[in-house]
C-alpha cells in the first residue's frame, strides 16, 4: 500500500507559512500508517471471525494480564469507548468463542473481571496480533538507537492521545482553552 497523505492537503492542521516541518511530515506518516492498519485489520477479521473491538479487547487483556492487573468490564468499556451494553454483548461473543472467561472479582466477589484463557504458547502470538514476519523485519531493521528513539515517541504519542481522550470524556479544556465535548 503507498501511502495516500504524500502532497495531500492537511485538513487537522495549519500548515506554517507554506512549509512541512519535520514534525508535521512525521504526523502525516503516522496519519498514512494508521489508515494501512486500519486495513489490515479489517481484512483480518474474517480470517480471525472476530470484529476489530474484540481483537482491541483481547490485546487490552491480554496485555493487563501480562502485566500482572485484572480488568472488569466497565474499565474494557472505558477502553474501548463503548457503551456497558455493547461491552456486554463482545463479552458474550467472545465467552462463546472460548476467547474469555468472566469470574469474581478476588478483591470484591460482586464485581466481575474479564481473563483471557489463550492457551500459555499462544500467548504472545495473541498480543502481537498481526505481527507478519514483514513488519517484523521492518523493526528488527533499526539500529538500538534509533528503536529507542522510535519507542519513546510512540509511548509519547501514546500518552498523549490518551490524555486527550481523557480530556474529552472529562470535558475538560484542550490547549485551546475551548471545552472539549464529553460523550456522556
Amino acid at each position: 500500500m503507498t501511502s495516500e497523505t504524500q502532497g495531500s492537503a492537511h485538513y487537522w492542521y495549519e500548515e506554517r507559512a507554506g512549509q512541512r516541518t519535520p514534525g508535521i511530515e512525521v504526523l502525516e506518516a503516522m496519519r498514512a500508517y494508521g489508515v494501512a492498519e486500519s486495513a489490515m485489520r479489517r481484512r483480518s477479521e474474517g480470517v480471525l471471525r472476530m470484529s476489530e473491538n474484540d481483537v482491541s479487547a483481547m490485546r487490552y487483556l491480554l496485555r493487563a494480564q501480562e502485566a500482572g492487573r485484572t480488568v472488569g468490564p466497565k474499565e474494557l468499556a472505558e477502553y474501548l469507548g463503548i457503551q456497558s451494553s455493547s461491552v456486554t454483548a463482545l463479552l458474550d461473543r467472545l465467552e462463546r468463542a472460548g476467547h474469555i472467561q468472566r469470574q469474581s472479582s478476588p478483591f470484591d466477589r460482586r464485581a466481575l473481571i474479564v481473563v483471557p484463557t489463550v492457551p500459555e504458547d499462544e500467548l504472545q502470538r495473541a498480543i502481537l496480533g498481526d505481527m507478519r514476519q514483514e513488519l517484523v523485519d521492518v523493526a528488527a531493521s533499526l539500529d538500538p538507537e534509533d528503536a529507542a528513539v522510535v519507542i519513546d515517541f510512540l509511548q509519547r504519542m501514546r500518552e498523549a492521545v490518551d490524555h486527550i481522550d481523557a480530556a474529552e470524556a472529562a470535558g475538560q479544556p484542550n490547549r485551546s482553552g475551548d471545552r472539549t465535548r464529553s460523550s456522556t
